[in-house]
C-alpha cells in the first residue's frame, strides 16, 4: 500500500510571510490551441519541500546536487505531539519506541498539519531545539522530515535546527501530512525533489510504502 505524504500545491497553499503566494495561469486552451498548460509563479520553498544546504549554509549544495541515495531509504515516524519546542529528550524517547537504524530517514509527527486551516498555522508552528538537531546528526539520520512548515520553532531567529542538519549535509522535508498512520513504525519511503539546478529546495512528492 502506498500513502501519500504531500500536501498539494495551488494559489490558496500557505506561505511565509517574505514569499509570494502561489499564483497558477492558465496559458493554452483546448478551445484555442487544442492543448492545455499552465505557468506557475512560486517559491521553491512551497507547500511539501525538500530543503538543500544551500537554503542556509553559503555555498552549500542545492537541491540538484543532493544524492539519489538520502531521496529513498527507510524512515521512522517519532511521535512528538504535544510540544512546541521539541527538545533532545523528546526524541531520544520517542525514537527509542521505533526500529531506528542508522542511515534511516526519520520523520516527526507533531500533529501540527492539523491546524493548516489556522491563521497561525505559519507563525505559531513547533519545530526542534539545537540539541535535538544535534542528536539526529550524530544518530546518523540521512533526512529529516516534519508535519510542520519549519524545522525551527516558529519564534526562533537563529534557524539552529536548519543549520546543524544543513551543514551535516542532511536535507529537510517541511509541511508533511498523514504522519499519524506511520507512527512507530517503520517504512520504505520514496522523496524525489525537482532537479532545479542551483536552488535552495524544490516541491517534493513524498509516498510512504507499507
Amino acid at each position: 500500500m502506498l500513502i501519500d505524504l504531500s500536501r498539494e500545491i495551488s494559489e490558496k497553499t500557505k506561505i511565509f510571510h517574505l514569499y509570494p503566494k502561489v499564483s497558477i495561469i492558465q496559458w493554452s486552451k483546448h478551445e484555442v490551441h487544442g492543448f492545455q498548460s499552465e505557468v506557475i509563479y512560486m517559491i521553491t520553498h512551497v507547500s511539501t519541500h525538500m530543503d538543500a544546504p544551500a537554503h542556509f549554509i553559503k555555498n552549500g549544495k542545492t537541491v540538484d546536487l543532493i544524492e539519489l541515495e538520502k531521496m529513498t531509504g527507510h524512515a521512522v515516524t517519532i511521535d512528538v505531539r504535544d510540544r512546541h519546542i521539541i527538545t533532545r529528550e523528546d526524541v531520544e524517547n520517542a525514537i527509542s519506541r521505533t526500529d531506528f537504524r542508522r542511515g534511516d530517514a526519520v520523520f516527526l509527527y507533531t500533529s501540527w498539519a492539523d491546524k493548516y486551516e489556522t491563521d497561525y498555522y505559519i507563525t505559531r508552528c513547533p519545530g526542534i531545539d539545537k540539541e535535538a538537531a544535534e542528536y539526529l546528526r550524530d544518530i546518523g539520520a540521512k533526512l529529516v522530515g516534519i508535519d510542520s512548515p519549519s524545522i525551527d520553532p516558529a519564534e526562533s531567529t537563529t534557524f539552529d535546527a536548519h543549520k546543524i542538519l544543513l551543514e551535516a549535509d542532511i536535507p529537510i522535508i517541511e509541511n508533511l501530512v498523514n504522519l499519524e498512520k506511520i507512527v512507530n513504525k517503520r517504512v520504505r519511503y520514496y522523496a524525489f525533489p525537482l532537479k532545479l539546478e542551483g536552488c535552495s529546495a524544490s516541491p517534493v512528492r513524498v509516498i510512504i510504502e507499507m
